[in-house]
């Protein structure tokens, strides 16, 4: 995972010109929460004079209630108003800011699928889960909050100004002099809040990827007795982000102090001359009253926007990353190769394919295959021998050796990878089940497949008996990840979605895995129907399946150490017969 330093000025400005240009898809409803929120402020110049006039007229020119409701009914409309307005100001900051947190979330994930899973990996996938999550949540209150008030702190003390000093310039004075100390305060102790708060999201991001993988490893953890030395660890881990939220919160109170005080201290000290101009009959009340009943209107601005002033660095933090992620460079776009992927696919070769994962020397080398256009072909060997490493490249997640693998003796190039992808139907050894319903977990596949469709790949894959016991059929809803169904079940709808999608390429890893003996009939049954038309690529870790396989890849520390027919390779001495030996039930893996 790699983490970013703390911007300077110059990339602070990129990050700012970056966040304005991501608020083009609701600009408009942003400028008219700006709108409605300035035109509240001037009903609310508008309501002070009028309230001081009311009063005045009452204490000290002895009008009746009754006398001076002609002022008091355009008072009551103006206090509706504004309520209205500001109501509808916040609606529309917030809806502007929900458009533009999902705008950003698909630009993100468009750019991460053209990247691919390797540069995920590479990042740290719990890294780019918080991006994608809590970095695109920290904007929310950038847009809905922090812009509005940067307008606000500049329109409404202006506005009040230019009320202020043709009425009383002594006034007016006050308020220009002291408004900028509460900003210059504001930058002074942000500064610090802003290094505490990249400090705190580095932090995050390591947190994250930590967490992150333990979840995925954590059967293994429970295997090896390791979980309470883990746990050590990521209490440790969650303990350093316990204290830079700590100090992050420290440094906003302390600020929050500092500015509530100088809007405090400035409004008394507006108090007290207006109290002395009073006393010796230099000023008229109703022209006092409002300058009072104004002071505090003059300052809220800024002081909102001191509160709203960490928005901003929670913004810029989560900007850092999600320019990292845009900005990551895409292979040249050339369209050279891209006709003969769409085209059918009669063969596939890999061309001396070598690939090492960074910071380590495990990997795959001196890979020279040729696959055929349908059949099904098995890869098998033992742990860490690299046959998932083989598949990933196979698959397009690692774009730096896709210029190895040819489709019709033609090499492929990065701008392939989406077309190949498209051509291939994919079920790990773990599939991915939604928080939706049976129908929309296997429609995934084919969003437009009919019911008949439907019905036909879940029948081929062994599920339709199951579904239709549901009490909802295939719109019974199902948890995260499958729950509420067996391991058995799970796999079946993920097969299922594999033949709805009908791909040239099917690629298994160990498809009859948690099922029962005559549900694993059936469905080798089905990947035998299927391999009839369709090229079927397996991680094969049990002996039925690696029986009736066309062609037998056998992976050893890293390299292809033999290939044939399954009695071809029995009667031979080499790692075939080693693992079959070894593993009496079958080519039993990881």
């Amino acid at each position: 995972m790699t983490t970013n330093p703390r911007p300077n000025r110059a990339q602070q400005q990129s990050l700012r010109a970056f966040l304005k240009l991501q608020s083009k898809p609701a600009s408009a409803w942003l400028k008219l929460s700006i709108a409605l929120g300035t035109f509240n402020a001037i009903l609310m110049i508008a309501g002070a004079y009028l309230l001081a006039q009311t009063i005045h007229n009452v204490m000290f020119e002895g009008e009746s209630l009754t006398q001076v409701t002609h002022l008091l009914w355009p008072l009551a409309g103006i206090i509706l108003l504004r309520a209205l307005f500001l109501a509808l100001s916040e609606r529309l900051s917030a809806f502007a800011a929900l458009k533009i947190k999902s705008a950003m979330r698909q630009t993100l994930l468009t750019k991460l699928t053209q990247l691919g899973p390797s540069y995920i990996e590479q990042h740290g996938q719990g890294a780019t889960l918080n991006t994608l999550h809590d970095g695109v949540e920290a904007l929310h209150d950038y847009y809905a909050k922090y812009l509005p008030g940067v307008a606000y702190s500049a329109l409404i003390p202006l506005a009040i100004l230019v009320v202020i000093f043709p009425t009383d310039y002594k006034a007016g004075l006050i308020f220009l002099l002291t408004a900028p100390l509460i900003p210059f305060f504001m930058i002074l102790v942000g500064s610090k809040a802003e290094e505490l708060n990249q400090k705190r999201w580095k932090q995050l991001a390591v947190l994250g990827n930590y967490f992150f993988d333990r979840v995925q490893g954590l059967t293994q953890l429970k295997l090896f007795n390791a979980t309470r030395t883990e746990l050590k660890h990521i209490a440790k881990i969650s303990d350093d982000f316990r204290h830079a939220t700590l100090g992050v919160l420290k440094i906003a109170f302390l600020s929050s102090f500092a500015l509530e005080f100088l809007a405090t201290i400035s409004v008394a000290l507006v108090a007290v001359i207006i109290g002395f101009r009073l006393f010796f009959g230099t000023l008229d009340f109703a022209t006092g009253f409002v300058v009072l009943l104004l002071a505090p209107e003059f300052y809220l601005p800024l002081r909102q926007l001191g509160s709203h002033y960490h928005a901003r660095l929670q913004g810029i933090s989560a900007a850092a990353d999600m320019v990292t992620i845009l900005n990551a460079p895409l292979p040249e776009q050339s369209q050279q190769n891209n006709a003969h992927v769409s085209e059918p696919i009669n063969s596939i070769s890999i061309n001396n394919l070598n690939f090492t994962y960074p910071n380590s020397n495990e990997g795959i080398k001196n890979i020279n295959l040729t696959l055929p256009a349908k059949g099904l072909v098995a890869v098998v060997g033992a742990s860490g021998s690299g046959k998932s490493t083989l598949f990933d490249c196979l698959l397009g997640f690692h774009p730096q050796v896709i210029e190895q693998i040819s489709i019709n003796n033609k090499p492929l190039d990065a701008t392939n990878i989406n077309t190949l992808q498209n051509k291939i139907a994919w079920i790990p050894q773990i599939p991915t089940l939604f928080y939706q319903s049976i129908r929309d977990n296997i429609k995934i596949a084919k969003p437009d497949a009919s019911p008949l469709e439907l019905e036909q790949a879940a029948h081929q894959a062994g599920a339709l008996d199951f579904i239709n016991t549901l009490p909802k059929g295939f719109n019974t809803l199902i948890g995260e990840q499958g729950e509420g169904l067996s391991g058995g079940q799970k796999q079946r709808i993920a097969l299922a979605r594999a033949f709805l999608k009908q791909a040239p390429i099917l690629v298994l890893d160990e498809p009859t895995a948690h099922l029962d003996s005559q549900t694993e009939q059936l469905i080798q049954q089905a990947i035998n129907e299927y391999a009839k038309t369709h090229l079927v690529l397996v991680i094969a870790h049990r002996l039925n399946t690696v029986k009736n396989a066309n062609n037998i890849i056998v992976m050893q520390n890293g390299e292809v150490a033999q290939q044939g027919t399954y009695s071809e390779l029995a009667q031979q001495n080499g790692a075939f017969s080693t693992l079959l030996s070894t593993h009496v039930q079958g080519v039993n893996n990881d």
